[in-house]
């Protein structure tokens, strides 16, 4: 089918930026709740490189990027689909903890 285009699901916590431009998880403690997916869409701009990037939504949340899992083109519909990937990048050990801690909650 020529209209497929790859599909990944990206696990992420959604993101706020302080007062210092750091970007830090919007919940404090977080639970297996926190960690939304999203998708890759045909109109998705940029592109996926590996944890601790950051993405916007459709709705222009900041997410900080800690899994992505295979997703089958035919169950894309199932998942929201992401804006587009940023430059920036969450702190390395920021995305560290966030990994370990998505980890030891699946």
């Amino acid at each position: 089918m020529a209209d497929k285009y790859p599909t990944i699901e990206l696990i992420g916590v959604v993101l706020e930026q302080t007062n210092s431009g750091q970007y830090v998880p919007k919940e404090a403690t977080l639970s297996i709740a926190d960690f939304h997916s999203w998708r890759i869409g045909k109109h998705t701009k940029g592109k996926l490189a590996q944890p601790g990037q950051i993405f916007l939504t459709e709705n222009n949340q900041l997410v900080g990027l800690v899994a992505t899992k295979p997703l089958a083109f035919k169950n894309r519909h199932e998942i929201t689909p992401m804006g587009r990937f940023l430059k920036e990048k969450l702190d390395p050990t920021l995305t560290e903890q966030l990994i370990q801690q998505w980890q030891a909650l699946v």
